[in-house]
């Protein structure tokens, strides 16, 4: 995507361009097309320009409007909706690109246009009448905006680097936001790697005023919508498809190549099955990238599918002639390149970092090949494929009685599974979660982080108060569904399109397209899950458009499941870096050194699924922490 970055000084003083000049220095690939800047009074705005869709050739922002100034990062699902609002005729629309109809909606709805507008977006916008500066962020996190305030000013960007790049600025970490790193606790997701440094959470929007005091409330949320009552299954289908179809098509308005990540599962499987015959009806190719082990994939086990590549093959050849299938093995590309990679685009840590290798190789790839897009499903276990709860007393609980009579009468293929799901597991849920912390299957058996910090941030009463479980023992009776839609949980996607920019591509995640969201949230869950089958609703609609072994197969792919294999190959590299954090004050207090080197010694001696899970979530995370801290002493020096 696009980039967009500016400053608002509330305490009256002009606005140094030095100051703008640092920001877009250091966040200038975001803009390989193009860059606008606009002062007025004490708010300045920048824009750095991603050509992807047709009409961004004419996208020239920031953009002057009858409120003000507004400059957005953004590519609109519901454009054709916004034309016709605005009377734009097809011809005009042909020039206007999609950041004007942004200005063109500040201008109608003022700080409500949020909810009008859908699909990848952050914007700020300037009131010169209300003297207010806006700040929003898209309803499913797909586009990102940080911000920082500083005496009498706050800064914006879609990139950290730019605020970063503020002189004066205090670099220093956030030991908060990096101990939820090392525990895989993905909340306060306004926090970064950097103290005082914040994002601005999806669904969400602020206002600042002349007097600086700041304004933040949520635009978009998941509660609260009325279930659907359709007659018949089908008709479910049918709305699900079209919607899906819609939300793919928006996705491919751009002229350049398509690409698209697929591993063997129904999540990317389906984009590409909905993608390839749009395209083939243009007479374009989609080309479908799938990691594949380098190395002997010995950390999945009997449970997971280390190589998915026959999967994710059978799909592409069942989605058309069209679809060109490419592995990649990544075989020259190393752990620590990926997580140094990461830290070079996010500049914070991934709870993630095993994976972060293979992921820059199939985005050089991708941006080799000329892609303009990659489409993913990576958000599509909590929307297309939702598995459902099928938990009656959940549906009881929601005022649901229909849906819970459904459920109790064909949730489950028999009755003794249904007394099995629907009363004994709610009750023996506690039995079990105490089971295995009993067994530390808690945070500190899969975690990096230093136990006197956990107690000085007082971790466990954190998780407690956030409802948060460290040993992941989920119950029925916690609607999980929306749990993904909280803006509370997790970054968000947001970082795809980070990593897009890095490399000019554009990151598109249709599974989370708003209008789909919005109608798999009325979709009783008895049409999720129905005789003990999850994720009924997308097997049964893909039943012809996806293989059978990808619809029914019960072993989850992991990927990365060479890692192993791969950190043995670094060994002294890994070596290395452990012992460079020992010089580390600050790394020394938030990592658990005994635990890394614990877990790099088991994988010595053996690469099994045990110990390759434990260096992904000890060593690894440990890891990209430490080289976090060992880049930010370096700035400091």
């Amino acid at each position: 995507m696009s980039g967009i970055y500016g400053i608002f000084r509330h305490d009256g003083a002009p606005v140094d361009p030095f100051w703008l000049e640092r920001m877009r220095t250091a966040m200038a690939y975001y803009g390989p097309h193009g860059a606008g800047c606009k002062v007025e009074g004490p708010v300045a705005m920048g824009h750095l320009l991603l050509e992807i869709n047709p009409e961004d050739a004419f996208e020239r922002q920031p953009v002057l409007g009858r409120r003000g100034p507004v400059v957005s990062a953004v590519r609109l699902d519901n454009r054709a909706d916004l034309l016709e609002e605005f009377q734009i005729s097809s011809q005009e629309a042909l020039h206007l690109p999609d950041g004007h109809l942004v200005s063109l909606a500040f201008d109608r709805w003022g700080e409500e246009m949020c909810s009008h507008l859908q699909g990848d977006w952050a914007l700020a916008a300037w009131d010169s009448r209300e003297r207010r500066l806006l700040l929003a962020r898209d309803a499913c996190g797909n586009a990102t905006l940080y911000y920082y305030e500083g005496k009498g000013f706050v800064a914006f960007a879609s990139s950290l680097k730019a605020l970063l790049a503020l002189p004066g600025v205090v670099k220093e970490p956030d030991r908060l936001r990096l101990a939820q790193v090392l525990v895989s606790w993905q909340h306060d997701a306004e926090l970064t790697a950097y103290k005082g440094f914040r994002r601005l959470v999806w669904a969400h929007a602020m206002t600042i005023n002349a007097e600086g005091r700041t304004h933040c409330w949520r635009h978009w949320s998941p509660e609260g919508r009325q279930p659907l009552a359709f007659r018949r299954d089908e008709e479910y289908e049918e709305v699900f498809l079209e919607h899906y179809t819609r939300a793919v098509q928006s996705c491919l308005r751009t002229r350049k190549p398509v690409a698209a990540t697929l591993s063997g599962g129904r999540d990317s499987g389906s984009v590409v099955a909905l993608a390839a015959p749009l395209l083939a009806a243009q007479g374009r190719t989609l080309t479908a990238y799938t990691s594949v082990p380098y190395l002997s994939p010995d950390g999945s086990g009997e449970h997971r599918l280390g190589n998915e590549w026959e999967r994710a093959h059978a799909t592409a050849w069942m989605a058309g002639a069209n679809v060109q299938h490419v592995a990649v093995d990544a075989a020259d590309y190393g752990v620590i390149q990926g997580i140094e990679h990461f830290l070079d685009v996010h500049d914070a840590p991934s709870h993630a970092a095993g994976n972060q290798y293979w992921l820059q190789a199939i985005t050089e790839a991708a941006a080799l090949g000329g892609a303009g897009v990659v489409l993913t499903g990576q958000m599509g276990n909590a929307a297309v494929s939702w598995s459902g709860s099928g938990s009656v007393l959940l549906a009881l609980r929601q005022r649901q009685a229909a849906t819970a009579m459904r459920l109790l009468l064909h949730g489950e293929p028999n009755p003794w599974l249904t007394l099995k799901r629907q009363v004994l597991k709610p009750f023996l849920i506690p039995v079990q979660r105490a089971l295995r912390r009993f067994k530390c299957a808690d945070w500190r058996s899969y975690s990096a982080l230093n136990l006197r910090l956990a107690a000085e941030l007082d971790m466990e009463g954190r998780m407690r108060a956030a409802g948060h479980d460290p040993t992941f023992t989920f119950s029925s009776l916690k609607d999980l569904h929306p749990l993904f839609f909280q803006p509370s949980f997790g970054i968000g996607p947001g970082i795809w399109s980070e990593m897009g920019a890095r490399h000019a591509v554009s990151f598109l995640d249709p599974t989370i397209n708003l209008p789909l969201v919005e109608f798999l949230l009325r979709v009783p869950d008895d049409q999720f899950r129905r005789a003990g089958q999850s994720s009924w609703l997308l097997r049964r609609t893909f039943r012809d458009r996806l293989p059978a072994p990808v619809l029914q197969g019960q072993r989850k792919g992991l990927q990365a499941a060479d890692v192993g294999h791969r950190i043995i190959r670094e060994l002294a590299g890994f070596r290395a870096c452990i012992e460079s954090f020992d010089s580390l004050p600050e790394a020394n207090e938030i990592l658990n050194m005994q635990a890394m080197r614990r877990s790099l010694e088991d994988l010595v001696a053996k690469v099994d699924p045990d110990t390759t899970s434990n260096a992904g979530l000890v060593l690894l995370r440990g890891l990209g922490v430490g080289l976090f801290l060992r880049r930010l002493a370096r700035s400091g020096s």
